[in-house]
C-alpha cells in the first residue's frame, strides 16, 4: 500500500481516529531544530484548546499587537 491509497482509506475514518491517527503521526515525527520541549507543550496545549472549542485571539488583534 502506498501512502495516497492510505490517505484514502484513512479519510474513511470517523474523525475522532482520524484526529487520533493524526497526533500519532505528528509524534513520530522528529521535532524541528529551533523548537524547545516547552514550545511543544506549548503548541500541543493550544491544539486541545481548539480542539475542545476554547475561542482563540481573533486575528485583527494579533495584527494590531504587531503594530504597536
Amino acid at each position: 500500500m502506498n501512502a495516497a491509497q492510505l490517505l484514502v482509506d484513512a479519510m474513511q475514518l470517523p474523525e475522532d481516529e482520524r484526529e487520533d491517527l493524526a497526533a500519532k503521526l505528528l509524534d513520530s515525527l522528529e521535532p524541528t531544530p529551533g523548537i524547545s520541549i516547552e514550545d511543544k507543550e506549548e503548541i500541543e496545549r493550544r491544539a486541545a484548546d481548539a480542539r475542545a472549542g476554547v475561542p482563540g485571539i481573533p486575528w485583527d488583534e494579533v495584527k494590531r499587537s504587531f503594530t504597536k
